[in-house]
């Protein structure tokens, strides 16, 4: 399903971070996403260029069908604080993306071999 355009920031929309399932991102939600792309996803994209979202909202069935961790920040919920997402860099490589982030002070970070999850849960966490 498509929503109309919902700005998050100034290079981000709301609709980017719906599941590729059709699931829609809670709009309850809509202020822990524009915090995730105004303190994490827009500096990013100013060092590395456009920035494309993989993997922003799952719902709970659509986590669990790709392996995601039963309390993923992926499956959002307006009862606690944090909101993820997967994405790549028009430039550089995730290990740069990942480095960047990690000097920022993002509080969830993990890296894989393409792309790189960020997220802003209440606590710090890499892998």
């Amino acid at each position: 399903m498509n929503r109309p355009p919902t700005r998050l920031s100034p290079h981000f929309l709301l609709r980017e971070f719906d599941g590729r399932d059709g699931a829609l991102a809670p709009l309850d939600t809509v202020s822990q996403y524009r915090a995730l792309c105004r303190d994490w996803l827009e500096p990013v994209r100013a060092e590395f260029g456009e920035t494309r979202i993989l993997s922003g909202y799952r719902s709970v069935s659509h986590n669990k069908a790709v392996g995601g961790a039963p309390q993923s920040f992926h499956v959002a919920r307006s009862s606690r604080i944090g909101v993820a997402a997967d994405f790549t860099c028009a430039r550089g490589r995730p290990r740069q993306w990942y480095d960047f982030l990690d000097k920022l002070g993002a509080p969830g970070l993990g890296i894989y071999s393409t792309h790189v999850h960020v997220d802003n849960r209440a606590t710090r966490a890499r892998w």
